[in-house]
This record gives C-alpha cells, sequence and structure tokens, in this order.
C-alpha cells in the first residue's frame, strides 16, 4: 500500500494534466520529419506535392533556392529542348566568364610581378592589385556555378535533382528539429 502523502499528490487532474503534458511532449518529439526518394517527397507516410514542399520550405526558411533548382533539373529531364537551351546559356556564360577571369588572373600576375620585380610595390600599388584580383576570383567562382549547372544528358539531370532534392529534404528537417526545440 502506498503512504499517504502519495496518494493525495496525484488528483484526478493533476494524473490527467500530467498525461497531456507527457502526450504533447512525445507527439513534438516524434514528429515525422520530411523523406525524398526517387522523385517523391513524403511526410508521416504520405507523399507531398511539389507546392506542398515549396509552402514547408517559404515555412520554414529552408531549402528554396534547392527546390528551385531540383525543379529545374526535373523539367529539363522531361524537355530535352530546355535542356539544350540551359547548356547553350551556361556554357556560353561560364565560358565567357572563365575567359575574362583567366584575363584577370593574368593581368593581376603581371600586375605583382611588376611591382615585386621592379620594387615598386608599395601601399598605394595593394589597392588597384587586391581590386584585379577580387575581380578575377569572382569571374571565376560565376564560372564554376554557370558550368555546375550544364548537364549533358538527360540521366545526368535526375541525378543532380536528387542531390538537390535530398538537400532540401535534409534542410527541412534540420529546420522542423530546430522547431521543435
Amino acid at each position: 500500500m502506498l503512504p499517504s502523502y502519495y496518494t493525495k499528490s496525484l488528483t484526478p487532474m493533476k494524473l490527467l494534466t500530467t498525461i497531456a503534458a507527457v502526450l504533447i511532449s512525445i507527439s513534438a518529439l516524434s514528429q515525422d520529419y520530411i523523406e525524398y526518394d526517387n522523385g517523391t517527397f513524403t511526410q508521416n507516410g504520405e507523399e507531398l506535392s511539389m507546392e506542398q514542399v515549396k509552402d514547408l520550405t517559404v515555412l520554414h526558411k529552408a531549402g528554396r533556392g534547392n527546390v528551385r533548382r531540383g525543379i529545374n533539373f526535373d523539367e529539363m529531364h522531361k524537355n530535352e529542348k530546355q535542356l539544350l537551351r540551359n547548356n547553350i546559356v551556361r556554357f556560353t556564360g561560364g565560358a565567357a566568364t572563365g575567359f575574362f577571369g583567366g584575363v584577370g588572373v593574368l593581368i593581376s600576375g603581371i600586375l605583382i610581378g611588376d611591382l615585386i620585380w621592379n620594387g615598386r610595390f608599395s601601399d598605394a600599388s595593394l589597392g588597384p592589385t587586391a581590386i584585379v584580383t577580387g575581380a578575377t576570383t569572382y569571374f571565376c567562382v560565376v564560372s564554376y556555378k554557370a558550368f555546375s549547372r550544364v548537364a549533358l544528358s538527360p540521366a545526368e539531370c535526375l541525378r543532380k535533382r536528387d542531390k538537390e532534392f535530398y538537400k532540401v529534404a535534409d534542410k527541412l528537417n534540420e529546420a522542423i528539429k530546430a522547431a521543435n526545440q
């Protein structure tokens, strides 16, 4: 038999409150996360539409760019004209910025070499050299980004789509986990 202080402390109202608090905490902690597999997102065992996924990314402020890129790769997989148009634009843009970046690296190297060789390297010459080096670095990054969006085949589009959508699922799950804590 329980001592009297145990039975008095568990009134029916306190018991119901305790049970409700436990159930709420369990449901909050066991919220099902977003899963992605082969073109479909699921949550709680139910398939999510792409609109629902977009809404979740806006709600949690996570993975919006990845959703957009994944949808673009999915559309390129279905439409080869769009794939060709994307590749031409990205390749041309990447080649042009890469060319300007390469020319900038060459000019920057010549400037730095000339300044060091002639002993004129000073604080005054550091500014223009830093600007040229920064601009060329920017061009190289833009060039890499442009070339990374080139998909040579429809199968590669699916691989890149899956890569983007897995990132979306991971980012959404991190946001959901952070919201629960």
